[in-house]
């Protein structure tokens, strides 16, 4: 009786690479998307609080400087710390609740200038929650957009 020398294999051959590397294209091409619209969604929802911060700032600056508002200029103060996904604005031409209104919209460079369900957000000083399309046609359901 002879013993036979087994050889012993170390290694992966190129199928099973092969399986491994559409496994993980696979799941790739699922989670990608998710992963997007959640980096979207989580960067709206700090805008939000954002708009929320420059409406009690535009409120301050108002009593501060003999009952006047903040221009664009002005909007964002020293101590705010906002997005650098959005450009904010305010539009002091209004009366009543709308007596001035903060926008926030994306800028084109953007991952958020992608956002369609909610694309420019605004507040006005009423704190009713306002938003706009891309094309600037206002969006009816505010549920979707503020948290």
């Amino acid at each position: 009786m002879t013993l036979r020398n087994k050889t012993l294999h170390k290694g992966m051959t190129l199928i099973e690479i092969l399986i491994v590397i559409a496994i993980i294209g696979a799941l790739t091409a699922i989670a990608a998307p998710a992963v997007g619209m959640y980096l979207i969604k989580s960067e709206r929802n700090r805008v939000q609080m954002d708009l929320y911060q420059l409406q009690v700032h535009t409120e301050q600056y108002f009593t501060e400087n003999s009952w006047t508002y903040p221009s664009d200029t002005t909007l964002v103060c020293a101590k705010c710390q906002v997005s650098e996904e959005y450009d904010f604005s305010i539009d002091t031409s209004g009366s009543g609740n709308n007596a001035y209104i903060i926008k926030a919209k994306p800028k084109s460079t953007s991952i958020q200038d992608n956002d369609s369900e909610c694309h420019t957000m605004a507040i006005n000083s009423a704190s009713e929650q306002l938003n706009f399309n891309s094309d600037g046609s206002a969006i009816r359901d505010n549920t979707k957009c503020w948290i």
